[in-house]
């Protein structure tokens, strides 16, 4: 019996083809900048909605530091409510130093999304409030 599962184990491997995998490179000067710079990239799961969170960094010297080439970053928000026709909104906010996102969460009317952000000795602390209408 252990020999014929064998057999039967080898001739279903033996006949699976691989697929042939081909990468193509994109032209478009845009995505390559927006897709090359993420910084961070995360999906929130939360009761109704994802939350998918992208931070992108800006060129260099872009932080307005003086002593410094430091970067500053965007940050992208999508909101999409769960279901078979998803309904997606598309955020964008600037310019933030050194962004981290603390947490995620939403009530009855708004996704919240608590950040802190600015250089080493001035941190703030912000929530950014998503509708959920």
């Amino acid at each position: 019996m252990k020999n014929i599962i064998l057999i039967l184990f080898i001739m279903t491997t033996v006949s699976c083809k691989s697929q042939n995998l081909e990468a193509k490179e994109l032209k478009n000067f845009k995505l390559k900048n927006l897709i090359g710079n993420i910084n961070y990239f995360q999906s929130y799961t939360l009761v109704d909605n994802l939350v998918n969170i992208v931070i992108i960094k800006n060129p260099p010297g872009s932080a307005k530091n003086e002593e410094s080439g430091e970067v500053s970053n965007n940050l992208y928000l999508s909101k999409c409510e769960f279901g078979e026709l998803p309904i997606c909104k598309l955020y964008l906010l600037e310019n933030f130093i050194n962004i981290n996102i603390v947490k995620v969460y939403e009530d009855k009317k708004n996704i919240k999304i608590d950040i802190t952000s600015g250089n080493f000795n001035q941190r703030k602390s912000n929530t950014i409030l998503i509708s959920l209408n």
